[in-house]
């Protein structure tokens, strides 16, 4: 008996294109035409993507941000199974058979991860063993790793949060926030230990004692723990300092910085902004 295999479609957030170029980089491992490519290109109208092909679809937006990119994506997306992804990244060989094969496997699964490597060719990170995801686990998971059931998806309403990412209140996090609003409604999420993606190297530790860092972060935590985010934000603080991502004359500073993520957060959740899809 012949198995349906599911259809896959590419989801690629870019800004300001006005060639396919970074799109062959991405696919130099794979043929792209092995896929449904749906590619929202922010950007202004001077400067737009025109696709002559037809497996590669272009939305020119006029709007910019993050979530908005991903949330147009998905609105628009046509497959069985969405991938995300960002412009910059590298496809591994394979990637079609790895993405089908998976959902073969846990054909009951909303969501499934996959792992990255770096440009040394090393785990982009510590990832957790196959198998059913924790709210632990997805903390470990970036936007391109993800792949999510189109209908599963769509039927729960599962978006990324417009106040989370690149462009937002709170830039970054956008990824757990995304996971966690699924992982909250109960779908079926699996990581399977197979990478899919080389993305470039970048500098964590820095990251982790900017000031984005904190303001998101604390956010993020005071969205799910409530009133420990204070506690959380001081024990974030010294752990910065004592793995020297900060000095000791910024801690004071970092833990304002805290603070006022917190406050920001609780007045977009009191408005009832928090949780909006799309902007009004």
């Amino acid at each position: 008996m012949d198995i349906k295999l599911p259809s896959v479609e590419i989801l690629v957030a870019t800004m300001h294109r006005s060639s396919f170029d970074f799109l062959w980089d991405m696919f130099k491992h794979n043929n792209h035409d092995d896929f449904n490519i749906l590619i929202v290109n922010q950007t202004t109208p001077d400067k737009q993507l025109v696709s002559h092909f037809e497996h590669i679809k272009v939305i020119n937006s006029f709007e910019f941000g993050v979530p908005k990119s991903r949330n147009l994506a998905i609105s628009n997306a046509t497959s069985d199974i969405c991938l995300m992804a960002d412009d910059d990244i590298v496809y591994q060989p394979h990637l079609k058979t790895i993405i089908t094969d998976a959902y073969l496997k846990y054909p009951d699964a909303a969501m499934i991860s996959f792992e990255a490597i770096d440009e040394d060719m090393l785990k982009y990170t510590n990832y957790s063993s196959e198998g059913n995801h924790t709210e632990k686990s997805l903390k470990k998971i970036y936007t391109w790793v993800i792949s999510f059931n189109r209908e599963s998806y769509l039927k729960d309403i599962i978006f990324y949060n417009m106040h989370f990412g690149f462009g937002a209140s709170f830039t970054g996090e956008e990824e757990y926030v995304f996971l966690r609003n699924a992982y909250d409604k109960g779908l079926k999420m699996i990581h399977v230990s197979e990478t899919i993606v080389q993305h470039p190297n970048e500098n964590s530790g820095r990251l982790m004692g900017s000031d984005n860092a904190l303001f998101a972060r604390s956010a993020l935590t005071h969205r799910f723990y409530g009133n420990f985010s204070y506690l959380w934000l001081l024990k974030y603080v010294l752990f910065i300092y004592r793995y020297d991502y900060i000095t000791f004359s910024q801690m004071p500073a970092k833990f304002r910085m805290g603070l006022k993520g917190i406050a920001k957060y609780k007045a977009l959740s009191k408005s009832g902004e928090i949780d909006k899809i799309h902007d009004s």
